[in-house]
């Protein structure tokens, strides 16, 4: 089945920091940056990917398991300790992706703000990256892979302020908007750079579809 990001032909959109939906939990606060499909339950695990950054506001916590699903956690402050189903923990630095199995007991030590990326396995890859684009920087100005199946990119500005082009159409993105470009629409080149005197951080998050898989039959023998 395609997936498509957005309503009609749209190859992007913008989302403001005020526009991002907040809630919280035990040990702080959630923002959901991207959701697919954008009516999907994270309850109800009947998306296929979500984005969002949380404030953990305790020293320890455990992880909600999304069973079938596989995560990418990132931690874009402090120092993050992590350890999966009682094993040795893992310590991640600031922007070190971490991938690792959604269903899994994971818990974490030490206060942080971190950006997530949780996705169910059977329908899609993903990738996280981190990058500081200094001032005049142009980042990739590239075309999109018009036609292509799902394949979005999801745009994070963590710092400072992003100036993105698309033909005539020029939108800036100050700290904590979001870009969410759908590849398999975008039919010309666009740039996104940094004009500003201060550095631009952002996080980028690259989801793919899975192709399906094909059984492949053999053919009757002959009697």
């Amino acid at each position: 089945m395609e997936m498509r990001a957005f309503p009609g032909d749209r190859p992007y959109r913008v989302t403001r920091k005020g526009e991002v939906k907040k809630t919280s939990w035990p040990g702080g606060t959630t923002s959901q940056l991207f959701i697919l499909p954008g009516d999907a339950d994270l309850g109800k695990r009947d998306f296929t990917f979500r984005v969002s950054t949380a404030s953990v506001d305790v020293e320890r916590s455990t992880f909600t398991p999304f069973e079938g699903f596989d995560r990418i956690i990132m931690t874009i402050d402090n120092d993050l300790a992590l350890s999966h189903d009682g094993g040795e923990e893992v310590t991640l630095k600031k922007f070190e992706p971490h991938l690792f199995d959604g269903g899994a007991e994971t818990r974490s030590r030490g206060k942080v703000r971190d950006f997530n990326c949780i996705m169910d396995r059977k329908t899609c890859r993903g990738e996280i990256t981190a990058m500081t684009l200094a001032r005049g920087s142009v980042l990739y100005p590239r075309k999109g892979n018009y036609g292509a199946g799902l394949e979005l990119e999801i745009i994070y500005c963590a710092a400072g302020r992003l100036t993105f082009r698309y033909g005539e159409t020029e939108e800036r993105l100050d700290q904590g908007d979001v870009l969410a470009i759908d590849h398999g629409l975008m039919d010309s080149r666009y740039r996104l750079s940094n004009e500003q005197d201060q550095p631009c951080d952002l996080v980028v998050t690259l989801i793919r579809s899975v192709p399906p898989v094909q059984v492949a039959r053999q053919a009757p023998h002959e009697p």
